[in-house]
């Protein structure tokens, strides 16, 4: 079985104080471990981690997070919590697409849609949302494509197109599942300035060399290489192909850091 896959979000210097906000907004959250460069926490039951990285890459809407409810009273409570000191970008009320629905932007930056759904069908409260939208727009579906061919574990749960205009066909919401991690998509109804960016990459912890050199090679094939073992697909979204025990690697060999901050792709062997 493949490992998970987890988000990532990238501050300036205060992942720490963000995480101990969203721990106290979302319940069944909690803070793992933490250092000056990480945190690994998880929210809701599930695994994130902060990264404090310097004053690079500000998030936006391009990727949000949907919160999937069961009830107008657990959405209106988020929502008062994660309003504090952040905006609203699409007010709480009733929607043709949901009964009872709100969007809004945190005070770091961060953008959480909140709607009522089935948490048991589901069976993940916190979904990463893709919105196809600057130069990538209305390449949801080859997206979709993209993805179903490299990672062994896809899955597709729904997907509902526009019907009519200038949008018909094009992918007005979608659901679908890569190594475990369940995502959201759509191609955006609107023109955006803003897009993909590395304030949210997707982590693929790898057991193998051989499972490193496969998402690599994939991903930078027509993406682009990073370094530490960061890339960017076809599509500008950005991953962290990382060893699944890196920080153990990190904690005992000495040479670790010095030789990781040296490379595009990770070479496990030098690690060591």
């Amino acid at each position: 079985m493949h490992l998970t896959i987890y988000p990532a979000l990238w501050f300036d210097n205060q992942a720490l104080e963000a995480f101990e906000f969203y721990c106290s907004v979302f319940p069944n959250s909690m803070i793992h471990e933490h250092n000056p460069t990480v945190v690994k926490a998880s929210l809701s039951n599930q695994c994130f981690i902060g990264i404090n990285g310097g004053p690079y890459f500000l998030p936006n809407p391009a990727i949000s997070f949907t919160v999937i409810c069961d009830s107008r009273q657990e959405i209106t409570a988020l929502w008062q919590k994660l309003i504090l000191g952040g905006t609203s970008l699409i007010d709480l009320g009733h929607y043709a697409w949901n009964a009872y629905y709100g969007w809004v932007q945190d005070q770091f930056g961060y953008t959480w849609q909140l709607q009522l759904g089935n948490c048991d069908k589901t069976k993940q409260h916190i979904l990463p949302n893709l919105l196809f939208c600057g130069i990538h727009q209305n390449q949801c579906s080859q997206a979709l494509q993209y993805y179903q061919k490299i990672f062994p574990d896809f899955q597709r749960h729904q997907l509902l197109r526009y019907p009519s205009g200038d949008l018909k066909g094009q992918i007005q919401d979608c659901m679908f599942s890569l190594n475990h991690l369940t995502f959201m998509a759509k191609d955006s109804p609107d023109p955006h300035i803003f897009d993909f960016n590395e304030s949210v990459s997707f982590v693929i912890p790898c057991k193998t060399q051989q499972e490193i050199d496969y998402y690599w090679n994939y991903f930078t094939e027509h993406g682009s290489e990073s370094h530490c073992g960061w890339c960017k697909d076809v599509f500008g979204i950005s991953w962290q192909v990382i060893p699944e025990n890196i920080a153990q690697i990190l904690a005992t060999q000495p040479k670790a850091l010095a030789a990781l901050t040296r490379m595009n792709k990770i070479i496990l062997a030098d690690l060591c």
